[in-house]
């Protein structure tokens, strides 16, 4: 386990959108090589990530410098701890994270459930911290929704995203239709649009924490939400193991 771990090599910190989409591809192609689960979760990420970039050169946004840096924000978020993990360094990663490196390691959670764990982990716990990190005003009617467009680039990615996982992993589930169903399916859509709305009212916490004691119980806060998606997506995967 180790020996994997070291042999992926994780891209620096990212300056840019372009140091975005050149990580996860390099990312990609990785674990792609190794048959790695943890590239379900890039796989997904990277659609999304291509469409924002193509919706921010288009000037779809209101403010597209702030969606820029939004982009970067979060991607810095997953690297941190996808970099942490390679090291060895478990102290520091979020639970939410610990939970979806684990089941890739031990392929434990089959395929839909290996992706939706990765896709907690960024989006309950890591995108409240993205969103301050780009300084976005949380007090801002038209920034609010240059944040909930990002809904629609999950929608229309869904189709993109279950075509290149089925190419790449269907054979590791003989029932892939089954999980390709649930993916597509509206009430997945209805989930990562409330998932979105209650990181965004964290966001809106963490901005208002004004004491280190205030601060510390919004960070639990939402450690303890991401980290009980996690263990509800884990349940449901024991449940049918």
């Amino acid at each position: 386990m180790l020996t994997r771990r070291k042999a992926l090599e994780v891209p620096s910190h990212f300056e840019s959108i372009g140091d975005v989409a050149a990580g996860l591809a390099a990312l990609d192609r990785q674990f792609r090589s190794t048959r790695d689960l943890r590239g379900l979760f890039v796989m997904a990420y990277i659609a999304t990530t291509d469409t924002i970039a193509q919706w921010i050169d288009r000037g779809v946004f209101r403010d597209n410098q702030a969606m820029a840096r939004y982009v970067v924000a979060f991607a810095n978020e997953y690297r941190r701890s996808l970099s942490r993990w390679v090291a060895g360094e478990r102290v520091g990663i979020p639970v939410a994270w610990q939970q979806s490196f684990d089941a890739c390691e031990e392929r434990s959670a089959g395929v839909f459930r290996c992706l939706m764990l990765g896709i907690n982990a960024h989006m309950n716990r890591d995108l409240p911290y993205a969103v301050i990190k780009a300084g976005v005003d949380l007090n801002c009617a038209g920034c609010y929704q240059d944040y909930v467009r990002i809904d629609d680039v999950l929608s229309l990615n869904m189709p993109l995203v279950r075509g290149r996982i089925a190419e790449a992993f269907g054979s590791e589930l003989p029932f892939i239709q089954r999980w390709l169903g649930q993916f597509a399916g509206a009430g997945i859509d209805r989930g990562f649009r409330r998932d979105r709305q209650n990181s965004w009212a964290f966001a809106q916490m963490l901005a208002a924490a004004k004491t280190k004691p205030a601060r510390v119980d919004v960070d639990r806060a939402i450690e303890q939400r991401a980290a009980a998606e996690g263990e509800r997506i884990l349940g449901l995967a024991r449940m049918v193991a």
